[in-house]
């Protein structure tokens, strides 16, 4: 089995490949941002894609969504930190084919890596039972909630948004309350993720001029 491994962090990296290679499996390079992995994956053709969600670049969810449609018969394992569902929603729906916690154990790790690498999917059964909980269909958000979102998106913090829009800071602010609330999230970064994993929003839009 080849596996390429995405993950930002030196010492998960290396504590991963040593025990890959030490159960035998062929670690065919290593990428430490989003961009990276997508041009490993392109270059090497690995069998799976071992990928974390925070990296620099470019996100582990716009990463597997950008394999996935270059090569699908790519396999791609997310290894995180976290639970959230709207990573989970977004994972699965740019293609992800397992979700492990890095609380797990190694075994699991190496156990759901051999069951995605033979078509099959992996993902952690707590992690899903959360997921599917917050499941619920979002309210649909107004057109200027989706300008806002769309910025946010982007990095730009509520004051530039603000001077984008021509409105006060604390009006921005209000606006995201709304959009947490009718997406069922509690972070900007989760509403970003959402929102561009229900294709709300794409970070390929033009900013208004």
């Amino acid at each position: 089995m080849r596996v390429l491994l995405a993950e930002d962090h030196s010492i998960v990296r290396q504590g991963t490949r040593m025990y890959l290679e030490g159960m035998g499996i062929d670690v065919v390079g290593e990428a430490v941002n989003g961009l990276e992995a997508v041009r490993l994956a392109r270059e090497l053709h690995p069998d799976v894609v071992i990928m974390d969600i925070h990296m620099p670049e470019l996100t582990g969810v716009e990463a597997t969504r950008r394999i996935r449609h270059d090569d699908p018969d790519v396999r791609v394992l997310v290894l995180t930190a976290y639970d959230d569902p709207a990573y989970v929603h977004a994972l699965l729906d740019a293609g992800a084919d397992g979700y492990v916690l890095k609380t797990a154990e190694l075994s699991q790790l190496y156990h759901a890596l051999r069951e995605v690498a033979v078509g099959r999917s992996a993902f952690d059964s707590a992690v899903m039972a959360k997921a599917e909980r917050h499941a619920a269909p979002a309210e649909s958000l107004t057109a200027r909630e989706l300008e806002i979102l769309g910025f946010a998106a982007r990095g730009m913090t509520n004051k530039a948004i603000g001077c984008e829009l021509f409105i006060s800071d604390r009006t921005v602010q209000g606006h995201l309350q709304n959009i947490y609330q009718k997406l069922g999230v509690g972070t900007r970064t989760e509403a970003v993720t959402v929102g561009l994993s229900q294709g709300l929003i794409s970070l390929s839009d033009e900013r208004p001029s």
